[in-house]
């Protein structure tokens, strides 16, 4: 199990890394090339935000879907390709400054969130929190996956998409 306090100080490695990262670019890089499936980076940026969204209304006992404007019959398919791309299409034109300022918000509400929770809460399972899908893994586990785990993995898609 992670202790919260290992938890939140990954989370803030994970998170000045991506910023770091993102910090190099200007503002027509991360708006301008896209990818075979017309994304830029600046669309991975609220992807990533999005997400986020969602594990903090999950942590609060609120509707994941909902949160992330995602309708609940496509969110049961589980289909994560078609809920990326509903995220995509909805965020596209928004402007960079909005998305940024949007993912910090939400960021900051989610670690503030989770400076609420003890560790023992902290290993309850996904369903403890929401009376959705039975999940097992500790909710630690989805946080993870949506935080530092998510960017780390956002990484070289971005620098490619950038590079490219």
């Amino acid at each position: 199990m992670t202790s919260r306090e290992q938890l939140l100080t990954d989370i803030h490695h994970g998170w000045q890394t991506i910023q770091a990262f993102i910090g190099t670019f200007s503002s027509e890089q991360l708006t301008g090339p896209t990818d075979a499936a017309g994304w830029t980076a600046k669309d991975h940026l609220i992807h990533l935000a999005i997400w986020e969204q969602g594990i903090l209304a999950l942590l609060k006992g609120e509707s994941r879907p909902a949160a992330m404007g995602i309708d609940p019959a496509t969110w049961d398919t589980a289909d994560y390709d078609r809920i990326n791309a509903i995220i995509q299409q909805a965020h596209h034109d928004r402007p960079l400054p909005d998305v940024l300022g949007y993912w910090r918000a939400v960021h900051e509400q989610l670690i503030a969130q989770i400076e609420t929770l003890t560790d023992a809460q902290l290993d309850q399972p996904y369903h403890t929190f929401n009376a959705g899908p039975e999940h097992e893994q500790p909710i630690t586990v989805w946080i993870i996956n949506n935080t530092y785990e998510h960017y780390a993995e956002h990484h070289p898609w971005i620098a490619a998409l950038i590079s490219a």
